[in-house]
């Protein structure tokens, strides 16, 4: 929408000619109509915050009667008026033309069906002729400019009619473009009005289709309802208004449409392990506590683990000093969070990412808040080499603390160390006091082969690798490993119940399918009392020349697919659902290499109380 830009949302209190349709019912005086000079503060911090559009709304602008100045005050702070309104009103010639005359750019109009479910819904009858009747002639009489949303609150009384709707919206003459928004309701009167997350799927899901095939005149939008709910048609959500802007004024206020508070999305485990979680606002609260994490439907699929800072051209002379540094003098193209400079001895790379993989967020995140960013000492890194063919990359120290970091993609210098000696070292150290009976989940590149053959060899363990990689078992057993091989994934392994003391989950656990199933499973092998240990990374970033690259490329391991990239945070949290209880909890940080350490004891069932984040060293 083009007028929606950098909007702001002005609460005018005062009554209005309807019930409000999917939020709260604003009480009989409960904020009697603002003063003019009361909204005109409003506006000038509008202004002030930079705000292009403000949008005027609640109880009902159209029925005030110093309208014509309300809009000549917006005009005045050269902001393009906008307003949320049921509608009724502009059956009236004249109100129609003060919108016209005011250059009003944009028009929220409330019709939630076909007449005999609206009027019933807004407790008027013959409101909804009343509605079309202006809005028809308002179509026909303002620019194309103006742009029009029809909003319809969507409920379990006018989800059989949504496609009927869209043709009737779609049969009015227009000069321009018309949006038909379908809305989730924040609030409703009784709970059978709730719309079933299957019928939204199918319904609301119908009427967006009979839009898209109405006209490119006509187009769709929607909002609130959980993005994954109607996945086909992601390009028409927009959530601009209801989540996305500042509202002034009083916060005692009521809105005719729903504007969330923050907290009202969540992303439970599903949405965790969906390939669209990073750019998903979440699931909200309301349908969690109606229908719970089963109404959702994620998608799952293989997911990128690293990205790419492929080197662009050295930079000589580099002068690196916190404000007066060489880089304020780079232009970035993207983001900063897709840039850096590497320094080694007298020479400065610039490195740019251009995944598609990840977003800037996320880019963000593994570089600049764990540093998490990788050097390829080799022609091409594996994770059979990965222990000593990386080094770790690190900021500068002149970097934090530099003004114009926050413009910039930061310097960075290789760690001569190895980066994953410290977790190695306890990994190792962990699988020689191995004991009993041992799994090994996701067993084929094992890093610990010697160690293992050496306890099968002296009788201390009974080895058994689960790995459904046949090439990967192929290549155990070539080891000489005398344990028996399952060729099987987790959530299909079937084997005695409580057999077995230990479980291995190394490198493995973002690999499962099914976590719940892989899961129930491992709780169901494990004796009480047996222990496991799991690790794993999320993601991280390498920095390599376009050569690298190809051959990182074109020697990608096959069989390593990733359907998450949790951390041990998430992995902890899921596994409150198990009987299992923490011992500890190595997590990533700036001060770690990217190799997360989870350990849990198998308590009795009905017994579990996952004990907090040890953070032990």
């Amino acid at each position: 929408m083009v007028w929606l830009t950098q909007p702001v949302i002005v609460p005018l209190g005062g009554a209005s000619n309807t019930r409000y349709v999917g939020v709260e019912q604003a009480p009989v005086g409960a904020l009697p109509e603002r003063p003019l000079e009361h909204v005109e503060v409003d506006l000038i911090e509008a202004r002030r915050l930079g705000a292009r559009t403000a949008v005027l709304a609640g109880g009902e602008p159209m029925m005030r009667r110093d309208l014509p100045r309300l809009l000549q005050a917006l005009l005045t702070q050269k902001l393009v008026p906008a307003l949320a309104t049921n509608g009724r009103m502009l059956v009236y010639g004249k109100l129609r033309q003060l919108l016209v005359r005011a250059h009003v750019g944009y028009l929220r109009v409330e019709l939630h069906g076909p007449a005999e479910v609206h009027d019933n819904l807004v407790g008027v009858p013959g409101a909804c002729d009343q509605t079309l009747e202006g809005l028809r002639a308002l179509l026909i009489e303002a620019p194309p400019s103006l742009r029009i949303d029809v909003a319809c609150t969507v409920l379990a009384s006018n989800l059989p009619h949504l496609t009927a709707w869209v043709d009737t919206i779609a049969t009015l003459p227009r000069r321009g473009p018309v949006t038909l928004r379908f809305v989730a309701p924040m609030l409703v009167s009784t709970s059978s009005e709730w719309p079933r997350s299957d019928q939204v799927t199918t319904h609301v899901g119908g009427a967006l289709a009979r839009v898209q095939q109405a006209g490119a005149d006509l187009t769709a939008a929607w909002e609130g309802f959980a993005p994954c709910l109607l996945e086909p048609h992601a390009h028409a959500r927009d959530e601009l208004l209801r989540c996305g802007c500042s509202v002034l004024g009083p916060r005692e206020a009521r809105l005719s449409f729903p504007v969330e508070p923050p907290g009202s999305r969540l992303h439970p485990l599903p949405c965790q392990d969906c390939i669209h979680q990073p750019t998903c606002p979440g699931a909200p609260t309301s349908l969690l506590s109606r229908e719970g994490e089963t109404a959702l439907r994620p998608t799952r699929s293989l997911r990128a683990n690293s990205f790419n800072f492929e080197s662009v051209r050295d930079i000589h002379p580099f002068h690196l000093a916190p404000g007066a540094c060489t880089a304020r003098a780079i232009a970035l193209r993207q983001a900063p969070a897709r840039f850096l400079f590497l320094a080694q001895d007298d020479r400065v790379t610039l490195y740019e990412s251009p995944t598609s993989d990840f977003t800037d967020a996320e880019i963000a995140h593994v570089k600049d808040e764990l540093e998490q960013v990788y050097v390829d000492v080799a022609e091409g890194a594996s994770l059979t080499d990965f222990l000593t063919g990386v080094r770790r990359a690190r900021f500068d120290p002149a970097c934090p603390g530099c003004p114009d970091r926050p413009r910039c993609g930061g310097a960075m210098r290789v760690d001569p160390e190895p980066p994953f000696a410290r977790e190695e070292r306890w990994l190792a150290k962990e699988v020689s006091r191995l004991r009993g009976r041992v799994l090994d989940v996701g067993c084929g590149d094992s890093l610990y082969r010697d160690e293992i053959r050496a306890l099968i060899d002296r009788g201390d363990i009974e080895y058994h690798g689960l790995d459904p990689d046949l090439g990967a078992l192929d290549r155990l057993r070539a080891t000489r490993i005398a344990g028996t091989l399952h060729p099987k994934e987790i959530e299909a392994f079937d084997f005695e119940t409580g057999y077995f003391d230990y479980v291995l989950v190394l490198r493995s656990v973002n690999h499962f399918r099914d976590m719940t199933k892989a899961f129930e499973v491992i709780s169901k092998l494990l004796r009480v009392h047996g222990q496991m240990v799991l690790c794993d990374s999320p993601p991280f970033a390498m920095l390599r020349t376009p050569r690298q690259v190809a051959y990182a490329d074109e020697h990608a391991p096959v069989g390593h697919e990733h359907y998450r990239n949790w951390t041990s945070h998430q992995v902890i949290e899921f596994l409150k659902r198990f009987p299992f209880r923490v011992d500890v909890h190595r997590p990533v940080s700036a001060k770690t290499s990217n190799e997360w350490i989870v350990k849990v004891m198998r308590m009795p069932d009905g017994n579990a109380a996952p004990s907090p984040d040890t953070g032990r060293p």
